[in-house]
This record gives C-alpha cells, structure tokens and sequence, in this order.
C-alpha cells in the first residue's frame, strides 16, 4: 500500500491511499496526477481551493477560476457547478500517515465543467456518480463505486483506474478506459467504444457498444456484443462474444462465439463454440471445437476435435485433427511437418491434400463413410478411405516421391488411383509399373517414374482400369 500526498486547501495536504502498488504504472499516474494538480494551484488564478462538508457543495462559474474540492471525512456529498478537480483522503495534520477510515459517497451529476479529475483513496472506498462531463477517476483503495451516466445522448468519456479492491463500475454510454486492479469487479459496459484492461477475477458485460478487453487475472467471465475484442493474457476465462468479434485465446479457455461470424486466435487447451454461425481460427493448440455453419483452421497445433457444417482446415507441424462434418464436404491442406487428419466419424467427404513443399514428415490421412479424395503431398504418407462410398486417392508427379500406404483400398467398391501429371500411357502403365509391382503376403506395392512407392494393403494385384489420369 501507497500514500500519495497531495496538495489540499488553505496550505494542507491530503494523504490519498493506493493500493496495489505492485502495480508501479498505477502508482505512478496517481503521482503524476498529484503533481499536476500542484502545478496548477501554484499558478495564480486557475483554480479556487476548498475544503467540503457532508451535504451539498455548489460554486458558480467565477472569473478564469475553476473549483477543487477536497474531501477529508466520511459521508455523502453533492457536488455541483464549476468543480474541475476533486481530491479524497485523510488530513495529513489531522491524521499523519493514516488513512482516511470511512466510506465516502460524491454525486458529481450537476458538475458542468467540461471534464473532472478525482483522485480518491480511502480504506472502504468511494461510491462515485458522474454526470455528462469526461473525466478522470482513480479509486486508489477500498471497494470502489463508478457510476457513469446512461441518461445523456452524448456523455462524456472517463478514465476510469481502481486499486486491488472489489470494485463496481458501470461505465455509462461514452466512450470509457478502464484499468481494474486484482479484486474481484464487476464492470458493465455501455454504448460507446471501450476499453478495458482486467487485473482481476471480474465480471465484464456489455451488451451494446464496441469493447476492447485484455485479462490479466485469470477467471474472469466476460459476455460482451458484436464487433468486440477480447485478449485472454492469463486462462480459465469464460468468454462469450458477439458476431464479427475476435477472442485472442490464452490456457483452458471456454469461448462463445454467439454471433454469425467471429474469430479466435491462440489459445491452448480450449473450448470453443459457435452455435449460430461461421468461425475463423489461427494458431489455436489442442482445442475443441464445435461449430454450427463453416469453420477455417489456420494453421493449429495438438490435439484438435472439431465438429463443423463444414470445414476448410490448412494444417501445421504436430497437428492431429479429428474431424466431423455434418453438413457438407470439408477440405484439409497440409502444410510440412507431422499431421494427422482423422474424419472417420464424418458422414460428409473430405478432401485432404499433403504437402507442396518444405520438409517431409509423415502425413495421415483418414477418411470417413462417404466418397474422399486423399491425395499425398512430399513426405510420407498413410491413406485410409473408410468403407461405404467410392474413394480416390491421388498421387501428383513433382510432388509426390516418398513412400506411401493405401490401408483400405480394397473396402469400398469404386475405390480408384488418380495420377496427376504422370506421362504414362495405359499401355506404358501396365508395362512399366503392375507388371513390376512387388509383393508382400497379399500386399501389393508399386513403384512410379519420381520414385514414388505406393503400397496397398491387402490387396493382392492390382488392374489398370483402376487407375484415371492415363493417357
């Protein structure tokens, strides 16, 4: 806990308590707070200095003099008029390194100057109400109360800054910044474009208005509108976003996305929905994902479950994807490294492509009930169609040239080979490659012009009439 000093009325000084002065930046803009208001009583004229009392406090517009008022004793007060600065603590001659020991309640609705700063710090804290004005409110300690205003068509915007507290604040309609130390708070948002920067286990909603929120605290549970921003810097967090949002993911997340669109980037071992539309995700790391509409994976790692509508998956090293499309075809690209795609529980097709380029790995595809087409990439690669519906498993001259297993060649009727770009015809075909083929038990393995290996398991021999892309 800090005690900033700060300039009082008729020669005093104030003591204004901080807590969470772990955070040196909160501390620090309380000072320089401090400091500027010093700067602005040493010059004559500006502004006109007065200790309040419990009840009402008015001052008239007065020359080029604006009012600062200052509080040293519990209780409630109204304050109205031209007030641009208010001060909260104990009296330092009164009370040497003490705080001030008590609740203090300031309505500041009837204030008209254009914007007000508040500097408060008290052991129990202090309920604050604004008025149209912009502002600057610092609730250095206590259980803080900020009520904005909701009634005004075009309220001010306030900076809003709170100790390590159980802080409320209602932000009102303007546009707010909010800075909330590490107690448990609740903040609700208003209509205006805000921000806020989470130190605590808090409630944040808002059901209106354009949010931008970063947590910091871990635990926290967030339920704002569309077009919002909400950037997880800690975990366990219970996010749910309007459409068009975005949700920056940290560790065990549960995110909502209740829109028709939205985006979640980052983030490990989380849970992600969108149950009324299409979701966009990058960079995620072993998630569940389970979406109504079409899903597009950038780029994931670990192990992925995701359920879609349908589904456009471009892959990355170390990534195993099990897949479920309930609703239409899904596509999977890879990119190098180790992937696996797993969509045996699909009842829709898939279409899965390895690697252009890059370094090898080995590549899994998996296949589920209906027709797929698996089509190997650079490095090594395992194709599984699935039973029911005709597969087609694909091999393209330039790409492929590592060794590949076709598991289930034999377990769907229609099951075919298609060969990109090979300069074979049937008749070279049947000549330069079955008639070469090798066998191992009743596995078959063919050997293409870029070297390529294919063996087929459980398959004895093979026709040429099972193979498309013949001259």
């Amino acid at each position: 806990m800090a005690i900033i000093t700060v300039v009082g009325a008729s020669g005093g000084t104030v003591q204004v308590t901080v807590d969470g002065a772990q955070n040196s930046a909160f501390v620090g803009r309380t000072q320089d707070l401090a400091d500027q208001l010093a700067d602005q009583l040493n010059k004559q004229g500006i502004l006109d200095a007065r200790n309040l009392t419990t009840g009402s406090n008015s001052r008239a517009p007065g020359g080029n003099q604006s009012g600062y008022g200052v509080i040293t004793a519990a209780g409630a007060y109204q304050v109205s008029g031209d007030f641009r600065w208010l001060t909260v603590g104990s009296d330092t001659a009164a009370q040497p390194g003490a705080p001030l020991n008590g609740w203090v309640n300031i309505d500041a609705s009837k204030v008209t100057t254009d914007y007000l700063s508040v500097i408060a710090g008290t052991t129990q804290g202090v309920a604050f109400h604004a008025g149209a004005q912009s502002g600057l409110f610092v609730g250095g300690a206590g259980d803080n109360l900020f009520q904005g205003d909701y009634v005004d068509n075009q309220p001010g915007g306030w900076d809003i800054r709170t100790g390590d507290g159980n802080d409320t604040i209602n932000g009102g309609n303007g546009n707010d910044t909010i800075y909330a130390g590490a107690g448990n708070n609740t903040i609700t948002l208003g209509t205006g474009v805000n921000y806020v920067h989470s130190e605590g286990q808090d409630t944040i909603t808002g059901t209106a208005g354009t949010q931008s929120i970063t947590l910091n605290g871990g635990d926290s549970f967030v339920n704002v509108g569309e077009n919002s921003l909400v950037v997880d810097a800690a975990g366990n967090e219970r996010i749910t976003v309007g459409g068009a949002s975005t949700v920056t993911g940290g560790s065990a997340d549960l995110i909502n996305m209740a829109g028709a669109t939205g985006t979640v980037e980052g983030g490990h071992n989380s849970t992600i929905s969108a149950a009324q539309g299409d979701l966009y995700t990058a960079h995620t790391d072993t998630a569940l994902i389970n979406v109504s509409g079409a899903l597009t994976f950038v780029g994931g790692t670990g192990d992925t479950t995701i359920t879609a509508g349908q589904a456009t998956i471009f892959g990355s090293n170390n990534l195993y994807a099990r897949l479920d499309s309930t609703s239409a075809d899904s596509l999977f690209v890879a990119n190098d490294g180790n992937e696996t795609l797993d969509g045996a529980s699909s009842a829709f097709g898939i279409h899965a492509f390895g690697n252009v380029a890059g370094t090898t790995g080995t590549q899994t595809f998996i296949g589920g009930s209906a027709s797929d087409t698996l089509v190997a990439g650079v490095g090594d690669a395992t194709l599984t169609g699935g039973s029911g519906a005709a597969n087609v498993f694909g091999f393209r001259d330039g790409v492929a040239g590592a060794d590949y297993t076709v598991t289930d060649f034999g377990s769907a009727a229609g099951n075919s080979v298609l060969l990109v770009d090979y300069d074979y015809t049937a008749s070279q075909f049947q000549q330069d490659v079955l008639d070469k083929a090798t066998h191992d038990g009743n596995n078959t393995t063919i050997t293409l012009s870029d070297n390529s290996k294919i063996t087929f398991v459980d398959v004895s021999s093979l026709t040429a009439d099972q193979f498309s892309g013949l001259k």
